[in-house]
């Protein structure tokens, strides 16, 4: 994906380490993502006379917390960044507290909401809607990046459900591949008619028979997550019943979907507040809540459809910090430029 690019892993942040890296880069901009705080790679990268910026930075509560103590060590590193774009002003003011300069801190907004789909009709999903058979007339509920058991939840909720919604059509994406024989068995023990994603490629055996004559469909291939949640109305992101802390829920969110998920939602924190305080998603704490949210976004479309409607909008109102973050580089690199040239002529 990346052939005409040098990539690596970053040194461990030790003097030596660090110092060799700069040498061998000599690098007139560094960025780092997030939370990457490495106070000898800034430094030694500010001793080659690069400039150093943060993108999309975020500190978590307890983050925070931790820094705050260490504010005497953490302090001088932030003051040796030249730019920190956070993902909103609460993150923004507190990267002020803990340090750095307040004027090179600004809040670009979250890079995640640039990378969201929003148009249903896009190339990607209108394909799979065609090879899945999905028509105009059935409503797809879709458990995306789910794991164990999470897709036993979702079939409890579909099977009691569409004896009363014929038209209720069900996909199953689990996170890990190793997994994808495993649900197909827990779908052959629970007798649903079903479809592996696989099966529908044009040159693919049709070993289970039509798509389209399928209530489930299992998608056991990599990478098309993003497209399938195109062809959903009703959602619900996984890992958020177990420990992984969630999955991306701004996909679904960003098409409309009247999205759900489990509580353990922490690798997600911010974008989670921001969706349930827009009103444009629910957390369903069980699988008894994860029925009644299913259950009444198919006996109230209208609700379900407004619930993926303030999703949507609120997705498309954050969007452009991938922009304003490129903006903020470029100008720190000419400036950064300028300074250099200057120090130049003066020697």
């Amino acid at each position: 994906k990346y052939a005409d690019r040098t990539v690596f892993y970053c040194p461990l942040d030790f003097t030596w380490a660090v110092a060799a890296a700069m040498r061998r880069l000599r690098p007139d901009l560094l960025v780092l993502a997030e939370l990457e705080l490495w106070p000898n790679l800034i430094a030694a990268a500010k001793r080659r006379g690069a400039a150093v910026a943060i993108i999309n930075g975020r500190l978590s509560d307890k983050s925070f917390r931790r820094y705050l103590r260490a504010r005497r060590f953490i302090g001088p590193a932030l003051r040796n960044i030249d730019l920190i774009a956070a993902q909103n002003e609460e993150t923004a003011e507190r990267f002020r507290r803990l340090g750095a300069r307040p004027d090179r801190v600004h809040a670009t907004g979250c890079l995640k909401f640039d990378g969201a789909q929003t148009d249903r009709s896009n190339p990607r999903t209108t394909e799979l809607r065609r090879l899945a058979g999905i028509t105009d007339a059935e409503v797809v509920l879709l458990a995306g990046s789910t794991q164990d058991p999470e897709e036993a939840f979702v079939l409890d909720v579909f099977q009691r459900l569409a004896p009363r919604h014929p038209n209720l059509r069900l996909i199953l994406v689990p996170r890990h591949p190793q997994r994808f024989d495993e649900v197909a068995a827990l779908l052959d023990r629970r007798g649903v008619s079903w479809q592996r994603r696989s099966a529908l490629a044009a040159d693919a055996p049709e070993s289970r028979g039509s798509a389209s004559r399928r209530s489930v469909l299992l998608v056991d291939t990599i990478g098309e997550l993003s497209a399938w949640w195109g062809a959903a109305h009703i959602g619900f992101v996984g890992g958020t019943f177990g420990s992984r802390g969630g999955q991306n829920m701004l996909e679904p969110a960003a098409y409309g979907v009247a999205t759900c998920f489990g509580p353990n939602t922490w690798n997600f924190r911010d974008i989670v507040a921001q969706l349930v305080a827009a009103d444009g998603a629910r957390v369903v704490r069980d699988a008894a809540e994860l029925e009644t949210f299913v259950r009444r976004s198919l006996a109230e479309p209208q609700w379900a459809g407004q619930l993926g409607a303030r999703a949507r909008r609120l997705v498309v109102s954050q969007q452009g910090g991938t922009r304003r973050t490129v903006q903020l580089l470029c100008e720190l690199y000419r400036r950064s430029d300028r300074d250099a040239a200057d120090a130049d002529r003066a020697a």
